[in-house]
């Protein structure tokens, strides 16, 4: 990841607003919550957005649109960190693919 990446990266996972990204849980009951990964340039990845604008557009006719959640940063964070790779509006024209081990510092402590 370049330097203009992880400026990005740093700058979403900073900020107080909710991202987006693809989450879901095998029970209603359970308070495990899974990712959605797709395998993106050679790699496991979870998909992550900015925006609702960005991933709604970026998602339709997928078939995932009903797993698109909006999630407190640091939240999403811990979530990744037991996975390899994400990647930032992987449909827009500059996705940025990166390892999840680069958002650890923000991930929430529960």
């Amino acid at each position: 990841m370049d330097e203009d990446q992880a400026k990005i990266i740093h700058a979403l996972f900073s900020q107080p607003e909710n991202i987006y990204s693809l989450l879901w849980w095998g029970d209603p009951e359970d308070n495990k919550i899974n990712a959605r990964s797709f395998i993106i340039n050679g790699h496991d990845s979870i998909p992550i957005f900015a925006h609702e604008s960005e991933a709604k557009s970026q998602i339709a006719g997928s078939g995932f649109e009903k797993d698109l959640v909006s999630v407190k940063p640091a939240l999403l964070a811990a979530i990744l960190q037991g996975m390899d790779y994400a990647i930032l509006n992987p449909g827009g024209s500059r996705p940025i693919q990166f390892k999840t081990c680069a958002v650890a510092q923000y991930a929430e402590n529960n």
